[in-house]
Parts: C-alpha cells; structure tokens; sequence
C-alpha cells in the first residue's frame, strides 16, 4: 500500500522468555515469532519495513530478515523513544507500528485499521480489543465514541480498572503530526520509559481527530513467556487446522496434530491423531496418515497409506498408491508408485522404482562413516525380509533378494540374489 512505512518495535530483551535464542527468532509453527508479523508489514509495505531491534538481537535478525532497514534503539527508553530512532528513515506520509512478539495479527485487521484512517480522515487510527481481564493492558478512555487518552495499567484510578476496552499498541498515524507532538509526550515515572500510546491525549488536547476499531483479543496476544508461546502455539494450530477441515481435509483427532506455517494438504485427505507434519510437506488427494507419525520436507503423491509411526525425513517424494508402514524411517529418498515398505525398514539415500516390495527390517547401508552413497532399486525388485543393502548399490529391474541377506555388489536384471551362512546345528554333548 503507498505511502505507509510499518515500523516493527523488536528491541525488548526478552528477558522474561526462558530459551537460549532470542524470542523473536524462537521458532512458532516453522517460523520465527518476528517472521509472522514481518511477512503481514511486507503485504502492507513492501520494502518500506523498519526493524527498530537493540545492539544484540540486530545480528540474528538480519539473518531472517531481508529487504528491510534495521534501527538500532541504543537504550530501552520506551516505545516513543524508538519510534524517534527510525524517523530519518521514514519517508512515507504515514506510519504503521506493529510489535516483532505478537504473531498473530493478520493482514485483514490492518486493512480494516488503515481503511477506517483513510475513510474517516483522521490523524491517527488504533487497533482495540475487549477482554474479561484487562489486567496488565493499558485501556482506552473515549467519550461517546472519541479516544481521549490511554491510560496504563500502574497509572489507572479506581474507576478506570474495571474498563474492558485495552490498548493493541497496533496503530497507524500521520507521520507529520507524530513527529510535531511527540516531544510532548512525558517519561512515565514508575519505568522511566516513554510510551507512545500517549500520544492520543495529546492529540485529544490539540483536537486533532484519532478514532480506533475493534479487533478479537487472540489478534493481539503478545508472547513475553514460553505459556504465552504455547497459548498462541494453539491457537494457530486451530487456525491452520480448521481451514484444511473447510477445504475437505478429515483430521480425526485435530487437537493432537500439529502443523506448519507452510504445510499443504489438498482434499480428501485423512490424518489420524498424533500427526506432526514440519515445514516443506505436501500431501496429495487421497492420502492417509496414519497415528503418530512424523513428516518434514517431504511430498506424499496421490492415494499413499503412510504410518503408523513412520517417519519421512527431508527430501524425500513418495510415489502414488505407495504405502510406508509403521516404524519405518524414509531419508533423501525418491520412492516410485506402487511401492510397498510395511515395516521396520530404513531407507536412505535411495531412488527406488515403480512395484518395489521392501521386506520388514531391510536397511539401506548409505553411510560408511565419511560419505553418503546412493542406493538404486529399480522396477518389480523384490526385497526379501532383513536384507542389508551396502551402497553404492545398483539392484537392476526384477531382481530379487533373499531374505537375510548381505549385498555389496550389484544385481543384474531378472537375477536372484541370495547371501547367508550355512545353518549349522551343534548337538550338546550331555543331552541323550
């Protein structure tokens, strides 16, 4: 949209949020938590985004950011303070400011928030919401209609804490007029920081005309703890579950499932309860994933049977009407239609071709403790039970190996492969 820099405030220190990495790079459903909103202030923006971070997150950041202008806030003085760090790198005429830990705001609300400022030209717009428990939030002091101020939680008098409408934070605002009266806005005295939701008391004085909307409080869930990660962890899950069930998806235990920012399922799916399904996944129509198993980075074609318990590591295309059973691990691997690997088997780094069958606990030897080596099955091989493939490995069309056995060399087409030791019964001598 022209003529509106969003401007991301991400310059907390995550002091309360217990991990070894930063909270705005901690991982939600595949991205980091500031990559969420990042992507909603590029639709708003495009390359019109400012990060106002501090000196020791600016590094991480920059490496999940890109096409952005980073600002560094030097000292933790409040929001109003980092919006002056950024103003000589605003040159739209109006400012949208949205916070690196609150992931779940959506395109749609900002729309709604900048249509409101346009239509009713204002100077300023702000995002509200209403909650049984207003604790903690600043609230919103309006008068038939007209925002007069924000009033902070330590701040508020007797009367004012019952009031259920809380301040976002999320607003849009004339650059100009931001930048007139922002001096004005005092050091709050119990945090030494200046806030700059202040500024709508005085806009208030000055009569400059500001008005707000009304979003759901799960919008603006912000994460300063590892329960509030897990709150909005759900509700996103919920999100991204209930639209795949709209589009014909079946999930037969939904809460237990757990998806990607970027998973995609088409229709007539079925997922069993238990499912995690990482980042770089699709599955095709027709498909069924069984109970507790794992998938990342992998396609699963038409019409698969995959699980219980299977695991699919990165990289790996699973062919159609193919089926993987349970406890068994796929790695690197093009598996063919029409494949059969039931259970307990391990394959990795394998091209395997069309009407494979791989007997239970047959392994893939793809790694001799320095490299990585391929193993190619090709069409109508048959696998016998506990074979053990010792890559690199070429098993040619209708080849079949018996069961038990050790290959190390190459198998011609339409050959029988066959490699154990002779069975030896040894009688005990004091057994009559």
């Amino acid at each position: 949209m022209p003529n509106i820099t969003t401007v991301i405030l991400a310059a907390g220190k995550s002091s309360r949020f217990k991990s070894r990495v930063s909270k705005l790079i901690y991982p939600l459903c595949g991205l980091p938590i500031i990559s969420h909103v990042y992507s909603v202030a590029k639709k708003i923006s495009g390359k019109n985004v400012i990060i106002v971070c501090n000196k020791e997150n600016i590094k991480e950041l920059k490496l999940i950011l890109k096409d952005c202008t980073f600002v560094i806030q030097k000292q933790q003085k409040g929001t109003a303070d980092a919006i002056e760090q950024a103003k000589n790198k605003i040159h739209s005429k109006n400012i949208l400011v949205l916070f690196g830990d609150v992931p779940l705001i959506n395109f749609s609300i900002l729309k709604d928030l900048i249509k409101k400022f346009n239509f009713s030209k204002v100077k300023a717009s702000l995002i509200a919401f209403r909650t049984a428990k207003p604790f903690g939030y600043g609230r919103l002091i309006t008068n038939k209609n007209v925002l007069e101020e924000i009033v902070e939680e330590i701040n508020l008098k007797s009367n004012q804490k019952k009031i259920n409408l809380c301040n976002s934070g999320v607003l849009i605002v004339e650059k100009k007029i931001l930048f007139d009266h922002i001096k004005k806005i005092k050091i709050n005295k119990n945090k030494n920081e200046r806030y700059l939701p202040d500024i709508f008391k005085i806009f208030n004085n000055y009569n400059i005309k500001t008005n707000f909307i009304e979003c759901r409080e799960n919008d603006m869930l912000g994460i300063n703890t590892l329960e509030d990660f897990n709150k909005v962890n759900i509700i996103l899950q919920k999100k991204y579950i209930d639209k795949f069930i709209k589009d014909g998806v079946n999930f037969l235990q939904p809460n237990t499932c757990y998806l990607s920012y970027d998973t995609k399922i088409e229709p007539s799916v079925i997922i069993e309860g238990n499912v995690t399904i990482k980042e770089k996944t699709v599955i095709k129509k027709g498909s069924i994933i069984k109970s507790n198993s794992y998938l990342e980075g992998v396609t699963i074609s038409e019409n698969c049977t995959i699980g219980p318990s299977a695991r699919i590591r990165p990289n790996s295309n699973i062919g159609r009407n193919s089926r993987v059973g349970n406890y068994v691990e796929i790695k690197n691997s093009k598996i063919g239609k029409k494949v059969s690997i039931a259970h307990l088997s391990y394959v990795g780094d394998a091209i395997v071709g069309n009407n494979v069958n791989i007997g239970a606990g047959t392994i893939t030897c793809n790694y001799d403790g320095k490299k990585k080596y391929k193993t190619i099955i090709k069409d109508n091989v048959f696998i016998g039970s506990n074979s053990s493939l010792i890559a690199p490995l070429t098993l040619e069309a209708k080849s079949k190996i018996g069961a038990g056995s050790v290959i190390t060399k190459n198998i011609p087409k339409s050959s029988l492969a066959l490699e154990r030791s002779d069975l030896k019964i040894l009688r005990n001598k004091g057994t009559k």
